[in-house]
């Protein structure tokens, strides 16, 4: 792997498959380095720390065709107690997308490789971590959307982000991890029941547009992968030529959904700083399709 990869308007028909080696099963993640850990590392100066976890019953009712986990609580023959979850969907709260979640319709999954190469597996035994650059979009999809900004296909393209970054003063890097506050998750909270059920049958969220262009912008600055407070960090429903394909499928760069964003977003505003150091530990599920986020910010 070179320091540096080609731009995404060099990559045929933007696709980084074969470009960290034709076994790889990491994509962008092979931009996390020793340096860019340590870079990281230096982010967290305050020693505040945000969970960005959603609890494993949000949302309520599940999205997608997901089920709520059932938990109990046994005892073992020597009286101690012990935890069992049934009906577990590692992808309905806080999550990660793995490389098998979105196959691209003409390249198949990420870097070509059938369903037996890739699994969470292997993110979970080298964990993920990156200085995380906090960027709050919300107040651009109000503008988009109005008053339905939340319960319909909202997006945003390139310029929202760049606008958002400038207002926040920070640089991109690479080996960054992009985090992207919509206020989805706090929109969502305040539904009655009828209203987040028909969230559940309508399948709508804002996020960001999946173009050609917005793949290029999240490439070309190096990012080691995206995450978003919303359910499928572009808007939805998606369609062809989706961020799902161009970005997981094609460049394999994680996707991170529903990741709890507020109160961390609400802190670098608060001292003027948008970026901390994120820590993330996918479950090690052999050949795991996704993953609870299990991820952390320091600041």
């Amino acid at each position: 792997m070179t320091s540096r990869e080609p731009l995404w308007r060099d990559l045929p028909e933007g696709s980084a498959h074969g470009l960290f080696g034709a076994d790889d099963v990491f994509g962008t993640l092979n931009r996390q380095t020793s340096a860019t850990v340590l870079e990281a590392i230096a982010a967290a100066s305050t020693g505040r720390v945000f969970s960005l976890n959603l609890s494993l019953t949000e949302p309520d009712p599940p999205l997608f065709q997901r089920q709520m986990p059932r938990h109990r609580v046994f005892t073992t023959p020597r009286g101690n107690l012990d935890d069992v979850l049934d009906n577990f969907y590692p992808q309905s709260s806080s999550q990660w997308d793995g490389f098998l979640h979105v196959p691209d319709p003409e390249l198949g999954f990420y870097n070509g490789l059938g369903r037996d190469r890739h699994g969470v597996h292997h993110w979970a035994e080298r964990g993920i971590v990156g200085r995380g650059v906090v960027l709050d979009i919300s107040e651009a999809l109000w503008a988009a959307g109005g008053a339905d900004a939340f319960s319909s296909k909202t997006s945003v393209g390139v310029g929202a982000l760049e606008a958002a970054r400038e207002a926040s003063g920070v640089e991109y890097r690479r080996g960054d991890i992009l985090l992207l506050r919509t206020g989805w998750v706090a929109w969502y909270r305040g539904l009655d029941v009828e209203q987040r059920r028909e969230v559940q049958s309508t399948r709508m969220a804002p996020g960001i547009e999946g173009s050609a262009e917005m793949a290029e912008y999240l490439w070309d600055n190096g990012f080691i992968a995206v995450a978003s407070d919303a359910p499928g960090v572009e808007a939805l429903p998606s369609g062809p030529g989706s961020i799902h394909q161009r970005v997981l499928a094609r460049l394999g760069m994680p996707l991170g959904e529903m990741w709890w964003l507020d109160d961390l977003a609400a802190d670098c505003v608060a001292d003027g700083r948008h970026d901390c150091l994120v820590v993330s530990s996918p479950l090690n599920i052999p050949g795991g399709v996704g993953s609870p986020a299990n991820a952390i910010a320091i600041r």
